[in-house]
């Protein structure tokens, strides 16, 4: 078993789409039932978050992050909070706004607070600490510079040769294309803000920076979610 996790950890690819996809399967975990999600969240944010940790090694340096930087990755991660929230009524033609994940369904069950609170600090970790780093490693750290070559070839096993923060036209694009597909219903807010990241992350050149702007974001979003009661966009 150690070898085998050896063979694959050590493999270019493998690092940056495991955790994607181990997050994937999750949600189609959570796809079975409606009632699902709350059993399933806290150990897909565990499971992806531990094979993260695993992995750690194996990831390139997150590019350089001096002050100016910080403060314009959590300037960026406002930005897009407020583009997701502000255009939502414009972008996204809603005709169900009880779905999402609402903790306080089980105010009333024999747990009461603890589990309301407890599933929502879980849905916060994962947002603003999970789901940041292994999306940016993949859509940004992988998929964007995987798909740069000299006139447009594909460099597959070689990609981690290409820079951080490596501009391309068709990476781009598709990158921030199928960013936004996987945010279902709300794909169009995906598409501003994937350009908003993906901007940032190639003026920046750097993973964390864009991992920052993508957590704070999230952030704002959660605590407004908990302060608004506007589950669907949870």
């Amino acid at each position: 078993m150690q070898n085998a996790w050896r063979r694959l950890s050590s493999d270019p690819v493998f690092p940056y789409v495991a955790p994607f996809f181990l997050f994937g399967f999750f949600l189609w975990l959570e796809s079975l039932h409606p009632a699902a999600v709350y059993i399933v969240y806290p150990i897909k944010t565990f499971a992806v978050g531990l094979t993260l940790a695993l992995l750690w090694n194996r990831f390139p340096s997150f590019g350089p992050l001096p002050r100016r930087n910080l403060f314009l990755s959590i300037a960026i991660g406002v930005g897009g909070f407020f583009l997701w929230v502000g255009l939502d009524p414009v972008l996204v033609k809603r005709t169900d706004f009880s779905s999402g994940f609402n903790p306080y369904l089980f105010a009333e069950s024999g747990w009461g607070s603890q589990l309301v609170w407890g599933l929502a600090a879980f849905r916060i970790l994962g947002a603003v600490i999970v789901v940041p780093i292994m999306e940016e490693l993949f859509w940004r750290g992988f998929l964007m510079r995987f798909l740069i070559g000299e006139k447009g070839v594909f460099i597959k096993d070689d990609f981690e040769s290409v820079p951080i923060g490596t501009f391309g036209w068709i990476s781009f694009i598709v990158t921030t294309a199928a960013f936004a597909s996987v945010h279902g219903s709300q794909w169009p807010l995906g598409v501003v803000v994937g350009i908003l990241y993906g901007g940032w992350f190639i003026r920046s050149r750097s993973l964390g920076a864009v991992m920052i702007a993508h957590g704070v974001t999230n952030l704002l979003l959660g605590l407004y979610v908990l302060a608004s009661h506007r589950w669907y966009f949870w």
